[in-house]
């Protein structure tokens, strides 16, 4: 046998050492992607919808082109008091059902800065939703304080 040949022999049994463990370098890689890439989201019969994004109006668009006509608001009798928080109409009743309670926010964004909070089985009035329904704008009824809590996590209150 000559150098030659032994090198040659070498040099195979280096580059199959190398092919082996590159591949099992790889086939590593795809196991440990495959492991740590989360879940798809379970879906429940009971889930909301999406909500469908909404095709944008001109006045939506460009709202300073609209330019709203002034509404004649009712003066209110002297027998009759202004009541400083909203009516029980621009919103409707609900009960908090999560069990560890929510945080009240002051925006409607995870970011946003914590204000208060909402106790399990609390009544509340919902004032509004986000544009995109992920929050609800909500006055708690024991204490007045608004703010705007994930959506979701409030049932209509009889």
């Amino acid at each position: 046998m000559s150098w030659s040949d032994l090198i040659k022999v070498l040099s195979g049994i280096f580059f199959a050492f190398v092919l082996i463990a590159s591949g099992s370098f790889i086939a590593a890689q795809y196991v440990i992607a495959q492991f740590t890439a989360p879940p798809p989201r379970p879906t429940f019969p009971n889930d909301n919808p999406s909500p469908k994004a909404k095709p944008v109006t001109a006045a939506q668009a460009n709202p300073a082109a609209v330019k709203p006509s002034p509404s004649p608001s009712p003066s209110p009798s002297s027998s009759e008091t202004p009541s400083p928080q909203k009516t029980e109409a621009s919103g409707y009743r609900a009960r908090i059902v999560l069990s560890q309670g929510l945080n009240l926010r002051e925006n409607p964004d995870r970011n946003a800065e914590r204000i208060g909070g909402v106790e399990y089985n609390e009544s509340i009035v919902i004032l509004e939703d986000s544009p995109d329904g992920e929050w609800q704008k909500v006055r708690v009824e024991s204490s007045g304080q608004e703010g705007w809590i994930k959506s979701g996590y409030a049932e209509r209150a009889n």
